[in-house]
């Protein structure tokens, strides 16, 4: 049977539609690939300059790890050297404290002088030996003060190197705070 000229023309109009639709499908299909293409590009390039910066952190680190491992054993001697004079430290102060051991002594040892002198008793003999001992503490007191005072002073001159010293080993983690893109 013959195809009525208005169902043809139906049909027709039906095909065209259907061809339009088919061409706006593809059309958004190909701006589907353009996007993802265009994605994939920028990702590729993300990961190319993410991968050139882990190159560039690895060549500084390289570059930086020898004066960090010098400059550690260089602290690494200044510990040793502030461990020693510790130790001279703790020495002079328990000789310190020997020497000030004696002084709850002297100090009744003044008093029994107090009481001699108030009652005309006591012998200038005795005074003069006791004074002779007071002088010699004052003198160990002294000398321990002395030795006290020099260690503090080595002390500060070894923290001032020490201090000199974190600053220089801190420079490449400073370097690569500034160099790293999340802050």
């Amino acid at each position: 049977m013959p195809i009525a000229p208005e169902d043809q023309a139906r049909i027709e109009e039906i095909a065209t539609g259907f061809q339009h639709i088919l061409d706006q499908q593809f059309a958004m299909h190909l701006r589907v690939a353009r996007r993802t293409t265009s994605l994939v590009r920028f990702g590729m390039l993300s990961l190319a300059v993410v991968g050139v910066s882990m190159f560039l952190l690895l060549l500084t680190l390289a570059y930086e790890i020898q004066p960090m491992i010098s400059a550690v054993n260089t602290m690494n001697g200044h510990f040793t050297h502030i461990s020693e004079d510790m130790v001279l430290m703790k020495d002079a102060i328990l000789e310190m404290d020997c020497n000030i051991r004696p002084l709850s002594l002297m100090a009744g040892e003044m008093n029994q002088m107090q009481g001699s002198v108030r009652d005309l008793t006591g012998s200038t003999n005795s005074l003069s030996v006791r004074m002779a001992n007071l002088d010699n503490n004052m003198a160990s007191i002294t000398q321990s003060v002395t030795r006290m005072t020099s260690s503090f002073a080595f002390i500060n001159q070894t923290l001032g190197v020490m201090g000199a010293d974190v600053n220089r080993m801190s420079g490449p983690m400073r370097f690569f705070n500034s160099a790293t893109p999340f802050k």
